[in-house]
């Protein structure tokens, strides 16, 4: 990985926390700038702009949250266990994988606010969840 991407992806997890607890628009360039301790050009050298920006952090959020939900769950035979666990990893880290809670029920709320957001990315949330569920099952073929 070369210094750029390391860098790239830096801003994008330090910037994730602040797109899902303050929402694309509440999210200003300073909040990023503070975060990240870059300057501006710093930042929008590897992103196109902040939509860019605030897809990437959303798939890094979304990302972790899905990792988490399902931790553990591939290690089940039985479809039930794998059922319990997820709702037992929900219960037990609903509060601590992505700091605001969660990142499609974030965007989701600030999207029917009628406030922009990138929404490629999150169109896809429920989907890749979905994909990933399959995915964990034994037996099965999505």
């Amino acid at each position: 990985m070369t210094k750029g991407q390391e860098t790239k992806q830096e801003i994008v997890r330090k910037a994730a926390p602040l797109f899902n607890q303050k929402g694309y628009a509440g999210t200003s360039l300073s909040d990023l700038m503070d975060a990240t301790g870059l300057q501006k050009g710093g930042i929008y050298r590897h992103f196109s702009g902040k939509e860019e920006l605030a897809t990437e952090a959303f798939d890094y959020s979304w990302q972790k949250a899905v990792t988490g939900r399902l931790e553990g769950v591939e290690n089940l035979p039985d479809s039930v266990d794998r059922l319990k666990k997820m709702v037992d990893n929900f219960i037990d880290m609903r509060a601590g994988l992505v700091p605001g809670g969660c990142p499609l029920m974030n965007t989701a709320i600030e999207a029917d606010d009628g406030k922009h957001c990138a929404s490629q990315s999150r169109q896809e949330g429920p989907a890749r969840l979905d994909h990933a569920a399959i995915q964990n099952c034994p037996g099965r073929n999505p």
